[in-house]
């Protein structure tokens, strides 16, 4: 053997033992931080939502005046089609009758990971989905956004009412849903239709694993009559990071808030919100959440949520990886219609996947979200904001993803996907909140100071 191939020989077992190493050093380090969380005590049995025979994902969830949950999600069948379903809970989470199919047109529908299916309650108890279809235009990819309306309990669903307005085919997604008080209907979503078509979305190396497309617009539309029908669309925004959902949220005073990540010069990716007070006819100038400084030529696949709180107050949970601080989930709040915001707080350090949840319960505002730390993932809860970090926080459960939470003000659902046999299916969990308190550690969530 030559001097320079017994060389190389040795190269490559010392780069085997060394990746050996750090994988066994991130195992460890996994391990370790998974150790410093507790389980959360007192989570019901898990309750398989989806039917087992179709690969389930994207759940949603929303909670009825009367107490009851709705779960929603996609169910992926052959050939590239997929169905939005619903299931309907008791308010002590046991499921009332048979899944039911909300797409009129079997198959049309679409999604991915980071683009789930919305789901609210109107105040007179319609049941309210939004969905993507799929669309084929004779060159690209493109997608109509739709809302479907069950005025029976989540029974039968109307014929689905197309949200955007645009004629020519064009992507509609990462939209966000909400319905006010007053019963007026608000959709928001990421828009192609004034950009050049891009024919590849894949992946792309120089991303580093995060999708590479061009920037869109920021659209709403609103509905005064339930979602029969919209008004015409309004751009709200441009230059918004095109995989990272928006979010929306309503006040008792009939404001409406509006979020998404924008994308500012240099490549930073900052989460932005404005606010409209005549029904989404006009919005504030955007505001900048925070400075995170995070740089990324790519999409990180994760926006922000909002939570309007009964004093007009909005909190904003947000993911950031930039050099403005340590990695992790971020909360603040405004209390002036999102002229201004709060210094951020820390909820909790660490990578996170997706778009984290927010959830009021009755001892407080509530964070969900996913860490890549097993095969699929973990769901992680904090019962309390404030000065929160990984040490307040509970595992919910491992080898899981995309959670999805809601409450009604004596439970805490949570639906999330994993695989069982053949297939990926959702689920469903539960904890009497009494329970929950009994467990929570670290100060009340409260406005950020």
């Amino acid at each position: 053997m030559s001097i320079s191939n017994h060389t190389n020989q040795r190269l490559r077992i010392f780069a085997a033992v060394s990746i050996s190493l750090l994988l066994l050093s991130g195992c460890q380090r996994i391990a370790s931080e998974s150790a410093n969380r507790k389980i959360l005590p007192g989570l019901s049995q898990p309750v398989r939502v989806s039917s087992g025979d179709a690969n389930a994902a994207e759940p949603a969830i929303a909670v009825a005046p009367d107490g009851s949950v709705y779960v929603a999600w996609v169910n992926h069948n052959a050939n590239s089609q997929a169905d939005i379903m619903i299931a309907h809970f008791t308010s002590d989470g046991e499921i009332q009758g048979a899944p039911v199919r909300v797409n009129s047109q079997p198959g049309l529908a679409t999604a991915w990971r980071g683009d789930p299916p919305t789901v609210v309650i109107a105040p007179d108890e319609s049941v309210l989905v939004g969905w993507t279809a799929r669309v084929k235009p004779e060159s690209g990819q493109a997608t109509d956004l739709y809302l479907s309306s069950s005025r029976d309990h989540g029974q039968t669903f109307g014929a689905p009412v197309k949200v955007n307005d645009d004629p020519k085919p064009a992507v509609h997604g990462m939209h966000s849903l909400a319905v006010a008080s007053d019963g007026r209907v608000y959709v928001a979503w990421l828009d192609e239709r004034n950009l050049s078509p891009v024919k590849d979305m894949n992946m792309d190396a120089k991303s580093g694993g995060h999708h590479m497309e061009s920037n869109r617009d920021v659209f709403v539309a609103a509905s005064s009559d339930g979602g029969r029908s919209f008004v015409k669309n309004q751009r709200v925004a441009t230059n918004a990071c095109p995989c990272c959902k928006t979010a929306l949220a309503t006040t008792s005073d009939g404001r409406v808030y509006l979020s998404w990540r924008q994308v500012l010069a240099g490549d930073f990716r900052h989460i932005a919100v404005a606010s409209s007070s005549d029904h989404t006819q006009t919005f504030t100038t955007p505001v900048i959440v925070s400075d995170d400084q995070w740089v990324l030529a790519g999409c990180p696949v994760s926006g922000a949520t909002l939570f309007a709180r009964k004093d007009g107050d909005v909190q904003v949970l947000w993911y950031s990886e930039g050099k403005n601080g340590e990695t992790g989930l971020y909360t603040s709040i405004t209390k002036d219609h999102g002229v201004t915001f709060a210094p951020r707080q820390l909820v909790a350090a660490g990578v996170v996947r997706g778009t984290p949840v927010l959830v009021d319960g009755r001892d407080g505002l509530a964070a969900i979200w996913q860490t890549p730390e097993t095969n699929m993932g973990t769901v992680q809860i904090a019962p309390r904001m404030g000065n929160a970090t990984t040490s307040n926080s509970f595992i919910v459960v491992t080898n899981a993803e995309l959670p999805a939470a809601t409450a009604n003000n004596a439970r805490l659902f949570i639906a999330y996907i994993a695989k069982a046999d053949k297939y990926q299916n959702v689920w469903l969990v539960s904890i009497v909140e009494p329970q929950l308190a009994a467990n929570l550690v670290g100060p009340q969530w409260g406005p950020a100071q």
